[in-house]
């Protein structure tokens, strides 16, 4: 695949959009210049924000994600307000001591068959 089919974004632990990739531009429409700097908000669909927010703090705090380095459909706010899903994976950037620095999300070119998460079940 091309870079333009790979979106990468980096996030702190706060969420604040650290890192926006060409592709990630490709994929979603936003310019680096409106995603850097911003909350991951602007791509999280508002259905899905309180559970993404829940997810992200408990994950960053504890160091676990049962979604770190798994391939899942993760649903995406375009710039144009529609939301698709795409293939996607996190991965926690971590520093010397092990604590979260970040968080690393890659996302893939639709392939036309994805859909979005379904509701959460505990394992």
């Amino acid at each position: 695949m091309a870079d333009d089919e790979h979106a990468v974004i980096m996030a702190d632990p706060e969420g604040i959009i650290g890192y926006w990739s060409p592709g990630a531009t490709s994929l979603f429409g936003y310019l680096p210049d409106e995603a850097v700097g911003r909350s991951l908000d602007l791509i999280v669909p508002e259905a899905f924000r309180e559970r993404h927010w829940a997810g992200f703090h408990r994950a960053v705090s504890s160091g676990i994600c049962r979604l770190d380095r798994a391939t899942t459909n993760i649903p995406v706010r375009h710039k144009t307000g529609s939301v698709e899903a795409y293939p996607g994976r996190f991965v926690f950037l971590q520093g010397p001591r092990g604590d979260v620095v970040g968080v690393l999300g890659i996302y893939s070119k639709r392939q036309g068959s994805e859909v979005a998460f379904g509701p959460v079940r505990e394992l």
